[in-house]
């Protein structure tokens, strides 16, 4: 081949190379980020949490969101003991309006339907009502800063919630950790005479 040709055949390759690098190159504008969402309710996804207690005791339970209806979402949890719980989803905040307990064939209606979280969480939160049972419930949430929680699932930058809750006369604390995008990745209830911690072990969207 002679020097001309060699020439051309390598500015030849240059310009196919740029072209390909061009065509590649996106044109549109990035995809926008979604907006904050701590508490996802997407029909058909799903958590599976493990729960240990002081004692050792363990067990395993798994959420899915099974429907939505008018805005109102039906999440079933998966366990030794199935509950269904109905969620809504107003403009900054997460309502729990009623849950069920499958084998006992007993359920409640909060009324006034109860404000579970602010969504981002943030600030203070209180309700007053009947749990399950008729039993008083008076409840009060804080949200605080995000913190690292790591869990099976993985290492989140996480919301901590605490819940101060009289049910019954019964003083209990919930502590919560939510991660955007994500949910609920780590829980730990504390009754005096038990307690327990639940962590994320994996979830249907996860980036594998």
């Amino acid at each position: 081949m002679t020097p001309t040709r060699a020439l051309f055949s390598i500015l030849a390759a240059l310009c196919l190379f740029s072209g390909a690098t061009l065509a590649q190159k996106p044109t549109g504008r990035p995809a926008k980020e979604p907006p904050p969402d701590y508490f996802p309710l997407r029909v058909g996804d799903w958590w599976s949490y493990h729960s240990t207690t002081a004692d050792g005791k363990t067990s395993d339970f798994k959420m899915t969101v099974a429907s939505e209806d008018q805005g109102v979402y039906l999440v079933q949890i998966e366990s030794a003991w199935p509950i269904q719980e109905w969620y809504s989803k107003p403009p900054g905040a997460v309502v729990w309006h009623k849950e069920a307990y499958v084998k006992t064939n007993q359920s409640v209606a909060f009324d006034p339907a109860r404000k579970y979280l602010t969504n981002p969480p943030s600030g203070t939160w209180s309700w007053k009502g009947k749990g399950n049972l008729g039993v008083d419930v008076d409840e009060t949430s804080t949200a605080s800063g995000a913190e690292p929680v790591v869990v099976p699932a993985g290492k989140f930058q996480a919301i901590k919630v605490v819940t101060k809750v009289v049910q019954g006369g019964t003083p209990v604390t919930k502590t919560y950790w939510y991660a955007n995008w994500v949910g609920l990745v780590k829980s730990m209830t504390d009754t005096g005479s038990v307690k327990s911690t639940t962590e994320l072990v994996d979830y249907s969207f996860k980036k594998r």
